[in-house]
């Protein structure tokens, strides 16, 4: 019993020491720390395209919480970008020009207690959205124009048309192109086959925008081919379907884009699938658009990843690939970019609304076509097609 005294007791006084403390000071934190913290210093600055690198030491508090940096940019919005207080750097961004531009850095501490601002300078250098647009260029396609770009700095922003059809000063707003890829190649469809005057301009997403490009083009005829003509073209190695399901639903004008059953083929498959079919007579081809199934969702089993279409005039009976030209190989984006099992809404609606592919505006007449699935999103081969649309000219 003895031997269990002499433990409790020692136990017992820390116990003692530790309720005595003021728990505002345990570790030495202070909360309710009236006390602002101190400055950062030693601050030094990196110029980049658009933004700014701001590297400092930080002020030796312990209850440091971030580092806060304050400034204005050109549309006039206030921005605060916040850095944890256990790295020595952030990054301010939004900027529209190259002109010395004024950031003020705050410690903040645990009380929200902030020190007295370090005010430094930055000169950004041209910002992403003013490279890409001199790099923009406008031009006629099937249906309405394309926009191309170079996107050296992966930038998100929108690429705004707009349309006097008119030319009496009357701009009406045309589909954006929204984007981040480092090659920027879009189209803006369901235009007529009428001279009009055209304006572009890029728009970054702090709403600043660059100057305009001012252009005249007329859009190329192309219409939506007539699906009675199409039929199934079965060539030796073509893909076998489960479910009863069969090649002609992907053509059979059904609305209800997305829904069971659709065209499914074996699962089992072991090697990249294929299906061939005629779209009835030879026609210059301007884009085909594949509506997937939706289950789980649109980027998820059967579904088209990764895929070839193929042209031919003279299919080889025997189902080889000498008869035949590769018009695209083509792979389904997420618009978000976001992992497979997690969709946003701009990925549903792209789903929804189709994934649409252009075809070569080079290419030759063709009246068979071959669809070559590489790759679905369960990363093997079998295919869900729920309709298939072409455009063209007949």
């Amino acid at each position: 019993m003895k031997r269990n005294k002499y433990i409790i007791f020692p136990i017992f006084c820390t116990l003692f020491v530790l309720l005595s403390c003021n728990k505002a000071e345990l570790n030495g934190i202070l909360e309710n720390n009236p006390n602002a913290p101190d400055p950062v210093s030693n601050v030094k600055v990196e110029n980049g395209n658009g933004q700014a690198k701001i590297s400092y030491n930080l002020p030796n508090n312990k209850d440091l919480l971030y580092i806060k940096a304050v400034y204005s940019i050109a549309n006039g919005q206030q921005r605060e970008v916040l850095a944890s207080g256990y790295t020595n750097n952030l990054i301010v961004d939004g900027f529209a020009d190259t002109s010395p531009h004024e950031i003020k850095l705050y410690a903040v501490n645990k009380s929200e207690k902030a020190s007295e601002p370090v005010t430094v300078s930055v000169n950004p250098l041209i910002a992403p959205f003013r490279l890409i647009f001199n790099e923009l260029k406008a031009s006629a396609t099937f249906g309405g124009v394309r926009v191309n770009a170079i996107n050296k700095f992966k930038a998100t922003v929108a690429i705004v048309p707009l349309l006097d059809s008119l030319g009496n000063g009357d701009w009406a707003n045309l589909d954006n192109v929204y984007t981040r890829d480092s090659v920027i190649s879009a189209s803006i469809r369901g235009l007529k086959p009428k001279r009009g005057k055209f304006a572009f301009y890029v728009r970054d997403r702090w709403l600043n925008r660059s100057d305009t490009l001012l252009i005249d083009l007329t859009p190329l005829e192309e219409n939506l081919l007539n699906k009675d003509l199409f039929q199934e073209l079965r060539l030796p190695g073509d893909a076998e379907y489960m479910y009863n399901t069969t090649l002609n639903m992907i053509w059979d004008k059904r609305t209800d884009n997305g829904q069971w059953p659709c065209m499914y083929t074996q699962e089992s498959a072991g090697s990249p699938q294929t299906v061939s079919f005629s779209i009835g007579k030879e026609a210059k081809l301007s884009r085909i658009v594949i509506y997937p199934r939706r289950e789980s969702g649109y980027y998820d089993k059967g579904n088209l990843r990764d895929f070839e279409v193929w042209g031919s005039n003279t299919p080889a009976q025997d189902g080889s690939w000498a008869s035949w030209t590769k018009l695209m190989t083509s792979t389904v984006m997420k618009p978000s970019g976001s992992p497979v099992g997690t969709d946003t809404g701009a990925d549903e609606a792209y789903g929804k609304a189709g994934w649409s592919f252009d075809f070569p505006e080079d290419a030759a007449k063709f009246k068979y076509l071959r669809i070559r699935n590489l790759k679905n999103w369960r990363s093997s081969y079998f295919m869900e097609i729920a309709q298939v649309s072409i455009w063209g000219v007949y």
